[in-house]
């Protein structure tokens, strides 16, 4: 009787969620019952399912076949499962995103599935990751483009103000000094406004979903190249995709943040390598260039927080958070940073994240 009740009352849930549900027996590989939201995901009809419980396999994307027999043998083993994100592919290669919990019923072969269509927000979260790419593009233009014309005419009111002092002009050496005081306010509110950027990145949560790790590197580089083009980006990698379970906007971060410090230490017509390699439990980044390297005195404090960092080969200037921001993403998700560099011969990162 016990049985009975509990699969009872997961029909009258199914009755009145939004969500697909299914209860499915282990023991004799069938479906013993699916709610209508749950067809309407899969676009099969109830009978069709409950006749043969591996048609809805066929629209699993390949890539995720194997991912998800991990996740099936640790429902067994644990009981259950948590948000389980996967892909269906459809005729003319429309792309579902799915979401699934599930749970196995407490002394039964039955286990229930909560089925969810996420493809809408994982539409808004590759909206949310191409608008920071933008945002923090133009961050970048904005500290290029207008912080270093802004500290070159403070140094140029600098000489002008000894140049008149000697002269003992006091209007026009009153007038320098406002001009002066006005240009530092500028650099100051661009590196304030960069460390705030930077700062408030570090304290959102959490959000895991599952994406290609290859494809969001290229909406990154895509960015980048055209901001950059004295600069020449390359991606290689032994693999066409790589799908992992992380929070999309965070690793979108670390990857730009490191190309950034790059991209501000390697010379004209330098060369910017990202490769990427997988391994059993992670994943490794190694984001190579070949430009000045980094000095050996700031080896030990290179990930610390910093009041001002090194100013780029073009003049720009650092607001000295970007590696170090970098860092606490990186242990956020559980990963590791580390590199190697020599000064004058370039430097390599090395990013290594867990794929789940």
């Amino acid at each position: 009787m016990e049985k009975v009740t509990n699969y009872n009352f997961i029909k009258k849930i199914g009755e009145i969620t939004d969500d697909g549900i299914a209860v499915y027996d282990v023991k004799t590989g069938t479906f013993l019952y699916v709610n209508e939201n749950f067809t309407k995901i899969f676009g099969i009809n109830e009978k069709d399912i409950l006749f043969d419980s591996k048609i809805i396999l066929k629209f699993v994307l390949a890539e995720d076949s194997s991912y998800l027999k991990l996740r099936y043998n640790e429902l067994i083993e644990k009981g259950c499962i948590n948000t389980t994100e996967f892909r269906l592919v459809f005729p003319e290669a429309v792309i579902k995103h799915i979401s699934c919990d599930v749970l196995v019923l407490e002394d039964t072969n039955l286990i229930t599935a909560f089925v969810k269509d996420v493809s809408k927000a994982k539409q808004h979260e590759d909206y949310l990751i191409k608008y920071t790419a933008q945002k923090d593009t133009l961050l970048d233009m904005l500290t290029h483009n207008l912080s270093g014309p802004l500290q070159l005419s403070k140094d140029m009111v600098s000489s002008l103000k000894r140049g008149y002092n000697e002269n003992n002009s006091a209007d026009i050496n009153k007038l320098l000094n406002i001009m002066q005081e006005n240009t530092q306010q500028c650099i100051d509110i661009v590196n304030d406004f960069l460390r705030q950027e930077h700062y408030e990145s570090t304290h959102t949560y959490v959000r895991k979903t599952r994406f290609d790790v290859i494809e969001k590197i290229y909406v990154t580089l895509d960015k980048l190249r055209a901001m950059n083009k004295d600069k020449i980006f390359t991606l290689t990698s032994d693999l066409e995709n790589l799908n992992i379970t992380s929070d999309a906007v965070k690793f979108f971060q670390i990857i730009h943040n490191i190309l950034s410090n790059a991209i501000k230490f390697t010379g004209d017509n330098g060369i910017i390598d990202i490769n990427v390699k997988e391994f059993e439990d992670c994943y490794i980044i190694a984001i190579k260039d070949n430009g000045v390297g980094i000095p050996e005195a700031d080896h030990s404090s290179l990930f610390h927080k910093k009041v001002k960092g090194r100013m780029g080969l073009k003049g720009e200037t650092s607001s000295g958070l970007g590696l170090s921001i970098a860092k606490k993403l990186v242990d956020v998700l559980n990963g590791k940073v580390r590199f190697e560099s020599n000064e004058k011969d370039g430097s390599t990162f090395f990013v290594e994240l867990p794929k789940e």
